[in-house]
């Protein structure tokens, strides 16, 4: 609107400088004067309207970085990440995604890295697969919390090894082999303060934790490979591999973190019989979520809940008894034909509530073809996010929730109580 305005007065300006220079009744001298002056003014529009469209932009790709919601909290990049939507210089025009080398953070500081402020509840009303691309600096993601949370997957590994990682087929494990080189090469990479790969690739080093790979003795290990991964990231990994008519089916897996997801189950099943009690899913997103993977190409990555707030009930849930993130189940619900679910409320502990986010991105691999799941839980306290001023967004969610949904989520039995704490 400012721009538009100052463009009518610049307009009307040189209009009235054009009438005297044209004019006879202006002097030689005055007349050139108005010349430059006009030019003068002429270049200082110029310089003012690169200015401005050069501002502009960078708020826009800041904007698009995360979410600028009414009521939402803003993610704004740091300024020690270069931003992801630019690529290398050296990397020639269509090069696939994950075959880029990640712009590094040469200064990065973990501990200054605040969790992003994910909100997918805000004004959701229907199932959504929201499909974006991703950049391979958006890939792997890491923020002050990283060292408690690699310390609780680590402790998970050795409670429970079967259910945190596992390996199908020998497909799988080709396809371990390409991931796990893939990300040992990347962290170094994008961040060379936390991660350290000598130049034979045959140390791997964890600068935070202290820990040394020789990555030697993981050769010929593909269920080894997964453990190094799942100790050194955040994300679970699902590798979904195509068998002979193409169908993606699962081979391997890291699920430290897993949210009511009995992962060694699903081992050897496609993408829709692993998703059927999910209501809906098959209907409304499922053909989505096949056709996104069939389409993608070796070396692609594409993300949900990436650059765009994606406005879904099933990118968030609600976790009680505790911030921990194994939870293997107890937290679906499936009435009974004909069952009364208008008593099934139970007395909460708010403060042991929290807010539990699920941000996925899938990477297709060039040589396997296999596509993998890279999935990010975020939680946040529900006190927190009535501080926010979102208590009563996130309670209209709930109740706009799908009835299906909703009991598959358990809301009868928690409903009644998280209302009215985030209401009050």
């Amino acid at each position: 609107m400012y721009l538009a305005k100052s463009e009518i007065a610049f307009g009307l300006f040189i209009k009235l400088l054009l009438l005297g220079t044209q004019s006879k009744k202006v002097s030689k001298r005055l007349r050139e004067e108005m010349y430059q002056g006009l030019t003068a003014a002429f270049v200082a529009f110029l310089f003012a309207l690169s200015f401005y469209w050069s501002g502009f932009l960078r708020l826009r790709k800041v904007s698009l970085m995360g979410y600028t919601g009414k009521h939402n909290l803003s993610y704004v990049q740091s300024p020690l990440q270069p931003s992801s939507s630019t690529p290398k210089k050296d990397v020639k025009e269509g090069t696939p995604e994950l075959l880029r080398t990640a712009s590094p953070l040469v200064r990065f500081d973990y501990q200054s890295m605040k969790p992003i402020p994910y909100r997918p509840f805000l004004s959701q009303h229907h199932l959504s697969i929201g499909i974006s691309k991703c950049t391979k600096e958006d890939w792997i993601q890491i923020d002050r919390q990283y060292l408690d949370r690699v310390t609780e997957r680590k402790k998970n590994l050795e409670t429970y090894p079967d259910t945190c990682h596992a390996i199908n087929s020998n497909f799988g494990a080709n396809a371990i082999t390409e991931l796990f080189e893939k990300i040992v090469d990347h962290l170094p990479a994008r961040f060379p303060t936390m991660f350290a790969l000598d130049a034979g690739k045959c140390v791997f080093q964890n600068r935070v934790t202290g820990v040394q790979y020789d990555l030697e003795e993981y050769r010929n290990e593909p269920r080894q490979r997964l453990r190094l991964l799942a100790e050194n990231v955040e994300e679970d990994f699902y590798l979904m591999c195509p068998d002979n008519e193409g169908v993606f089916v699962m081979q391997g897996f890291v699920s430290c973190f897993t949210n009511s997801f009995f992962a060694p189950g699903k081992l050897g099943l496609s993408m829709k019989d692993i998703h059927g009690p999910v209501p809906d899913l098959e209907n409304r997103i499922g053909k989505g979520i096949n056709h996104s993977m069939k389409s993608m190409r070796g070396g692609s990555m594409i993300q949900r809940m990436g650059a765009k707030l994606i406005k879904s009930p099933m990118q968030w849930s609600l976790q009680f008894c505790g911030p921990d993130l194994f939870r293997t189940g107890g937290n679906n619900f499936y009435p009974d034909p004909g069952q009364d679910v208008d008593d099934l409320s139970e007395p909460q502990d708010l403060d042991a509530c929290y807010l539990r986010v699920e941000r996925q991105s899938l990477v297709r691999l060039p040589d396997t073809k296999a596509i993998v799941f890279c999935v990010r839980h975020y939680i946040t306290p529900l006190e927190e996010i009535k501080r926010e001023g979102n208590g009563q967004h996130l309670a209209d969610a709930i109740q706009s929730m799908p009835e299906k949904l909703g009991y598959y989520k358990r809301r009868p039995f928690w409903q009644r109580d998280v209302e009215r704490f985030l209401r009050a």
